[in-house]
């Protein structure tokens, strides 16, 4: 799978040519590993913390994040994702927290405290 077979639309998802549609709009696209990561946008007022999903490159599902276990606002979504130098996956929250995604099950663990 390459770049050039995954496009994003405002609340769909095109991978090899197969439309996913998801439930809020795309705020970013990486592909990682075979995989390709999507962060989507909730509208204000809406409780969506769960924002970040795995498809694999026949855009079947793979994963969903697990809501952040860290702050005590009810409101807690994910802000950010991206590769680092080490090349591990890095979803950032609005919290200060980054956390470590495992590729093949979504799983987190803390990297690093922001704030």
């Amino acid at each position: 799978m390459n770049t050039s077979s995954i496009r994003g639309g405002n609340t769909h998802l095109f991978i090899e040519g197969r439309r996913i549609e998801l439930p809020y709009p795309i705020a970013k696209v990486l592909n990682f590993r075979g995989l390709v990561i999507v962060m989507i946008e909730p509208p204000p007022g809406v409780l969506f913390n769960r924002n970040v999903l795995a498809f694999t490159g026949a855009a079947e599902p793979a994963w969903q994040i697990e809501e952040s276990p860290h702050g005590t606002e009810r409101d807690k979504p994910y802000v950010g994702i991206t590769r680092n130098d080490d090349d591990e996956l890095i979803a950032s929250n609005w919290n200060g927290v980054d956390y470590r995604l495992n590729p093949e099950s979504g799983r987190l663990t803390v990297k690093a405290f922001q704030k």
